[in-house]
C-alpha cells in the first residue's frame, strides 16, 4: 500500500471513516510506519483564553484511543507519532 505525506489543508478535511497511517515522529525513528487505520472519531475543541491560553483546534480519535491534532498531524499532548492519509 504507498502512502504520501499529505499537507495540514488535507488533514483538516479528515472525517471518521477516513484511513490514515500512523508514523513514528521521534528522531530514531522518523518516518517508520507504525500501522494503518481508521478515524472514529472528530471533534472541534474550543479556545479557553484564561485556561493556558488554549487555542481552537480539531481532532481525530484512532482505534488505539489517541488522539490527532489536524492542524499539524502529531498526536496530541504527545507528538511521538503522526498521521498521514492513505493514497
Amino acid at each position: 500500500m504507498s502512502t504520501s505525506t499529505i499537507s495540514t489543508n488535507d488533514l483538516a478535511k479528515l472525517q471518521v471513516g477516513d484511513k490514515v497511517v500512523v508514523k513514528s515522529s521521534l528522531d530514531e525513528n522518523t518516518g517508520e510506519t507504525i500501522c494503518t487505520t481508521t478515524v472514529l472519531d472528530r471533534r472541534d475543541v474550543p479556545s479557553i483564553p484564561d485556561w493556558e491560553g488554549r487555542e481552537v483546534k480539531t481532532l481525530v480519535r484512532l482505534g488505539s484511543g489517541s488522539w490527532y491534532d489536524l492542524a499539524t498531524g502529531l498526536q496530541d499532548d504527545s507528538g511521538a507519532t503522526r498521521i498521514e492519509s492513505v493514497a
